[in-house]
């Protein structure tokens, strides 16, 4: 599961992929409707890779939260944050995180924890780590694909790192004449 994309904007519902980013703003595709849409430098944004939950212990990623919960519902939904009780959905995280600290996670965090999960769930981005490993792996030897393939694309690897390396040659471009200060051409 790679969520390092997916970002929270502060003011607006649901999570949101980040699509590109331009000179002033990102552009993000809602995961509820897909409209595309910029996120100004001024709004404030959380990945959701960067977010933790509370424990009596170290504070655990949100990834291995929502992988957690993946695992727990086999791939399917989970409660729904909207009608579920306050009490129903911290016994259902009790099960995926034992150590939860309830004093410090507010029930508004937890409704977000599976609204979030929903959310995934539906884009299908939970079900991709899954996934990545058995495509990775060569069926008939059972050896990974990259050890299989690996000589001929070190060769190109290294034919692109060397051309990289390589010192560009200025064509045709002069210096720019360095600015001088008002008061550095006064003598002041």
């Amino acid at each position: 599961m790679d969520i390092s994309k997916i970002i929270t904007i502060a003011g607006r519902q649901g999570l949101h992929r980040v699509v590109a980013q331009g000179r002033q703003a990102l552009i993000v595709e809602s995961l509820l409707d897909g409209k595309r849409t910029p996120v100004h430098a001024s709004v404030r944004v959380s990945a959701l890779d960067e977010i933790s939950m509370f424990t009596t212990g170290d504070d655990v990623p949100l990834s291995k939260v929502l992988e957690g919960l993946f695992e727990l519902e086999k791939g399917g939904p989970s409660l729904d944050a909207r009608t579920a009780t306050v009490d129903e959905l911290f016994a259902k995280l009790g099960q995926v995180l034992p150590e939860h600290d309830r004093e410090r996670i507010y029930p508004s965090d937890v409704r977000k924890l599976f609204g979030w999960y929903e959310q995934l769930q539906k884009a299908g981005l939970l079900a991709a780590k899954a996934e990545e490993p058995a495509e990775a792996e060569d069926k008939s030897k059972g050896k990974p694909k990259a050890a299989k393939e690996g000589a001929p694309k070190k060769a190109a690897s290294d034919a692109v790192a060397k051309k990289a390396a390589a010192p560009k040659a200025a064509v045709g471009s002069k210096p720019k004449a360095a600015t001088m200060r008002k008061s550095a051409q006064r003598g002041s």
